[in-house]
């Protein structure tokens, strides 16, 4: 994939994770990060994730590289989904890490969404921290039937940029947790949490996506 790939059994990413937590509470990230909010995101994904999840199944992660550009958020995000997904028992089987420019639009790119659809196994979740696939008509095509249901981040105005019915439409998402701050047209009083809201084909109809002009 030309990207730093990381193979992690589920108790050595469960153990990093109890420990940036433990950390973070306890101030060791410094001021301006919103811990609970970061938090939020992770655990729903989480949810999204099991819920989408089959017997057997495992879960592939595609999240950025915060090693040479840090950041917080990300990784308190990352910690809390995996220690949410340890404690059911789940197995995240992958984590594709993607260096990310900081000064570009955070996305990942087609082919490496491409081979995490091939390289994950029928029953199994792919979850991207980095939002959903951006894939043309002939990429989509060539995939043929996608077997692994697809969960992903979209924060900030993400959402409004996106045509979520498309993606869902095609197989291509699953599951979307956008971040109410930054989102309009998600309803409040669906059931999430207070800051973060999922999407999903349930619900789809509460999502409003940007008019066309």
């Amino acid at each position: 994939m030309g990207k730093i790939v990381i193979r992690i059994t589920v108790g050595f990413i469960a153990a990093a994770a109890w420990s940036f937590l433990a950390i973070s509470l306890h101030g060791g990230l410094g001021a301006g990060v919103d811990v609970r909010a970061h938090e939020e995101s992770g655990q729903l994904l989480a949810q999204q994730a099991l819920a989408c999840l089959e017997p057997g199944g495992e879960i592939t992660v595609i999240a950025r590289d915060t090693g040479t550009f840090k950041n917080p958020a990300s990784d308190i995000q990352l910690a809390a989904f995996s220690a949410a997904i340890a404690k059911a028992h789940a197995t995240i089987r992958a984590v594709h890490t993607l260096q990310v420019d900081p000064l570009r639009p955070m996305a990942v790119p087609a082919s490496d969404f491409c081979e995490a659809i091939r390289d994950t196994p029928e029953g199994g979740v792919i979850v991207s921290f980095m939002g959903p696939p951006h894939l043309t008509t002939a990429e989509r095509m060539r995939l043929g039937e996608i077997r692994p249901a697809i969960v992903a981040f979209c924060p900030g105005g993400w959402p409004e940029t996106l045509e979520l019915r498309t993606l869902f439409e095609q197989g291509l998402l699953q599951a979307a947790v956008v971040d109410r701050r930054g989102a309009r047209g998600v309803k409040e009083g669906n059931g999430a949490d207070p800051s973060f809201a999922a999407i999903t084909v349930s619900n789809l109809a509460n999502f409003t996506e940007r008019p066309k002009n």
